[in-house]
């Protein structure tokens, strides 16, 4: 035997006994590297390392189901046990992940409230832009209408020099004469 029941690092031990705890009743356990880290306090390569140790020290025996899984589960190898009672660790996953839903949804509403007032920005801006174009439409239909007026005005003042006799080369050179 390469290590005995006590020369297993508290940590390891702890590994072990949460490995037992979610492999009761008949449970597999497919915890990834980063889940045992989350829940022991631990880096994901600290956690992979000692996985990969209590594999090879034959106190882990590790499988792969159908989709590619990693199953965990304990070989039998006696060790001392540190804890019967791994519920908490699992409080301690369930209370990291709901902070960080919590902070995350503090975050997406902060986001939420600065897109909001952009779109209440923009759509002020719109409505400005709607009201400027209107305003051009309705001066530019009004110069249309003068400008038609102005041109029937011209055409008619041609037609009466037309009718006095005036041809419209004397009516250009008259025009040219004026400073026109």
């Amino acid at each position: 035997m390469s290590k005995s029941k006590s020369s297993l690092s508290m940590t390891k031990r702890v590994l072990l006994d949460y490995v037992k705890f979610k492999t009761q009743n008949g449970h597999q356990f497919f915890g990834s590297n980063d889940y045992i880290a989350k829940g022991l306090d631990l880096t994901e390569n600290t956690a992979k390392t000692f996985v990969n140790e209590l594999i090879r020290d034959g106190y882990l025996y590790k499988e792969v189901d159908k989709t590619g899984k990693r199953i965990l589960s304990l070989t039998g190898k006696e060790y001392r046990p540190l804890f019967e009672d791994m519920r908490n660790i699992d409080k301690k996953i369930l209370k990291e992940e709901r902070d960080n839903y919590e902070r995350d949804n503090r975050y997406l509403n902060e986001q939420l409230s600065i897109e909001t007032a952009h779109a209440e920005q923009l759509t002020n801006q719109n409505t400005e832009l709607v009201l400027s174009n209107a305003e051009l439409t309705a001066r530019v239909q009004k110069l249309e209408s003068e400008l038609a007026a102005i041109k029937k005005r011209v055409s008619d003042l041609e037609n009466i020099f037309y009718k006095s006799g005036v041809s419209p080369d004397d009516l250009e050179q008259l025009i040219a004469k004026s400073g026109g």
